[in-house]
C-alpha cells in the first residue's frame, strides 16, 4: 500500500494527456509535419514537467495521510519524501510516452515512407544510456545493502564495537522499510522508459526528405525519455545515499563518543565509520545536485532556420 501514490497520480494525468492530445488534427504537408512535430515536442516537454511536478507533490502528500494504511506508521514522511521524485519519474515519463503515440504524422494522398531499419537504442544518448544503468545499479546495491545492515525494523541501522560493549543506533536508513519502495519505483521507471524508448525507435518518420530533421527530432526523443527518468532516479537513489550515510555516521560517532568517555577502544574500523558515513552523505547530495542539473540539459535540436533540401 505504502506504493500507492506512485501509481495512482500516475494513471491519471496519463489518462488527461491522452484525451487532450487526441483531439489534434495530423499535419497535410511535410514541410508542415516537420515544424508541428517540433512543436509537439515542446507541448510534450511541458506537460510532462508538469505532470511530474503534480505528481511529485500529490505523492509526498499522500505518502503522510494515515487512511492509505489504517494505521501510522513510522517513518512516513521518510516514505513520502522518497515516493516524490520516483513519482515525478514515472509520471514525466509516462506522459512523454503518449506524446510518442501521438507524434504528428503526415496526411494527404502522396507520402513518403523510407525503409530504414533503426534498433532500439540507435537514437540513444550513449552518456545519457550510461548514466542511467549506473544510477540503476547503484539505487539496487544500495538498497540490497541496506536490507542486510538494517535493523530489524528495516529503518535503523546499529554500530556495535567492544566485543558488543558499546552500541549505537540511527535512523533512518536504507532498509526494507525505504528500500523496498525506491526499489520497487526504480524497477517500474525502469520498465517504463525501456517501453518510451521503444515507442520512440518504431515511430513512423515523418513525411520529409530532409534526414537531418528526422534523425534529430528522433535523438531529442529519445533524450527527453531517458533525462527526465535518470533525473527521477539520481534524485531518489541519492537521497536514500545521504540520509542513509548520515545515520551511519551518527551511529558510529555515538560509539566513538561513549567509548572516549568511557576509556573503551572502539577499534579502528568503527573509528573510520564516520568519515565513510559522511562520505557517502555527501556522495549522495552530489547526485542529487546531478539530477537536478541533469534536468537543465537540452534536447538536440536542428535550428529553426536550417535550410531545407532543394524540392521542399
Amino acid at each position: 500500500m505504502r506504493l500507492l501514490p506512485l501509481f495512482g497520480l500516475l494513471v491519471i494525468v496519463v489518462a488527461v494527456v491522452v484525451a487532450a492530445m487526441a483531439l489534434r488534427r495530423p499535419s497535410q504537408r511535410s514541410e508542415a509535419t516537420v515544424a508541428e512535430a517540433r512543436r509537439h515536442a515542446g507541448r510534450i516537454s511541458l506537460v510532462a514537467l508538469v505532470a511530474g511536478v503534480v505528481a511529485a507533490l500529490g505523492a509526498g502528500y499522500t505518502a503522510n495521510l494515515s487512511w492509505i494504511t489504517g494505521e501510522a506508521l513510522a517513518g512516513r514522511a521518510g516514505v513520502a519524501l522518497i515516493s516524490m521524485p520516483l513519482a515525478f519519474g514515472l509520471a514525466h515519463t509516462g506522459t512523454v510516452l503518449v506524446g510518442e503515440l501521438t507524434w504528428p504524422k503526415p496526411a494527404g494522398d502522396v507520402r513518403r515512407a523510407r525503409l530504414v531499419r533503426r534498433g532500439l537504442l540507435d537514437s540513444v544518448p550513449r552518456w545519457l544510456l550510461r548514466l542511467a544503468l549506473a544510477t540503476l545499479a547503484a539505487g539496487l546495491l544500495i538498497v540490497v545493502a541496506g536490507a542486510l545492515l538494517s535493523g530489524p525494523d528495516g529503518r535503523t541501522v546499529t554500530v556495535t564495537a567492544a566485543d558488543g560493549q558499546l552500541s549505537g543506533a540511527a535512523a533512518p536508513f536504507a532498509g526494507v522499510d525505504y528500500g523496498g519502495p525506491t526499489a520497487a519505483g526504480l524497477v517500474f521507471l525502469a520498465a517504463l522508459t525501456f517501453a518510451a524508448l521503444w515507442v520512440v525507435a518504431e515511430r513512423p518518420a515523418l513525411g520529409t526528405a530532409d534526414e537531418r530533421a528526422e534523425a534529430v527530432l528522433r535523438r531529442a526523443s529519445a533524450h527527453r525519455v531517458l533525462r527526465g527518468a535518470t533525473t527521477a532516479a539520481l534524485v531518489a537513489v541519492g537521497g536514500l545515499l545521504t540520509v542513509s550515510g548520515l545515520s551511519i555516521r551518527n551511529a558510529a560517532m555515538s560509539v566513538v563518543e561513549t567509548g572516549s568517555v568511557n576509556g573503551v577502544a572502539v577499534g579502528a574500523a568503527v573509528g573510520a565509520l564516520p568519515w565513510i558515513g559522511g562520505f557517502l552523505a555527501v556522495l549522495g547530495f552530489l547526485a542529487i545536485l546531478a539530477g537536478v542539473g541533469l534536468f537543465t540539459a537540452r534536447a538536440p535540436r536542428r535550428p529553426a532556420d536550417a535550410p531545407l533540401p532543394t524540392g521542399h
